[in-house]
């Protein structure tokens, strides 16, 4: 959308925000998100929201397949568009949190507009779009669309998150004793002692 410094009105973009507000849709995303530690298991719904980790996956979008849901010179377009281009799963225990989709995937009304004021004034390829009274008073003044949240899902094989970050940097909780690492989270040194 811009090259060069990104300028606020597209920097605060959450995710569906950034696709309401595309000319084209090429990608179609997959967020999978599951409990920074096994024992997160036993942790409750509000509790887990602040300790999830994930991935998001993108996948090639056949363009024809949205076109019905895109209006020719005209945005944001209609907020099917995002049942049609983000998936969340949820990998764990049912206890998670839909409140955990509000830091990720809400979706502000007013935010929309203004990144489409921008684009338009200051963006070239912008410049002949028109902004969609109906489309955009359909959003959420300030909430995760009902288009995301009747999509997502949630798998309770604990053991598929663990597969999404093998490899990667152990966590604490991954780490045996017996490696030579040491577990330092949560200790904190006393700038006083030795």
């Amino acid at each position: 959308m811009w090259v060069g410094e990104v300028p606020f009105e597209l920097k605060i973009l959450s995710l569906p925000e950034v696709i309401l507000v595309s000319r084209y849709l090429a990608a179609a995303y997959v967020v999978k998100l599951y409990p920074k530690k096994r024992s997160a298991k036993w942790m409750s719904g509000d509790q887990l929201t602040s300790a999830l980790r994930g991935n998001v996956a993108s996948y090639y979008l056949k363009t024809e397949d949205v076109a019905s849901m895109v209006d020719e010179g005209y945005l944001p377009p209609r907020s099917t568009v995002l049942a049609a281009t983000i998936a969340v799963t949820f990998i764990g225990q049912n206890n998670i949190s839909l409140r955990a989709l509000k830091t990720m995937f809400t979706v502000e009304r007013l935010k929309v507009a203004n990144a489409l004021r921008w684009l338009i004034a200051n963006n070239k390829f912008y410049a002949h779009i028109k902004i969609s009274e109906a489309n955009l008073q359909s959003l959420p003044m300030n909430g995760v669309p009902v288009e995301i949240l009747s999509t997502t899902k949630w798998a309770s094989d604990a053991d598929v998150g663990a597969g999404e970050y093998k490899g990667y940097v152990p966590h604490n909780d991954d780490v045996s004793s017996d490696d030579g690492l040491d577990d330092v989270e949560g200790q904190m040194m006393d700038p006083g002692t030795t």
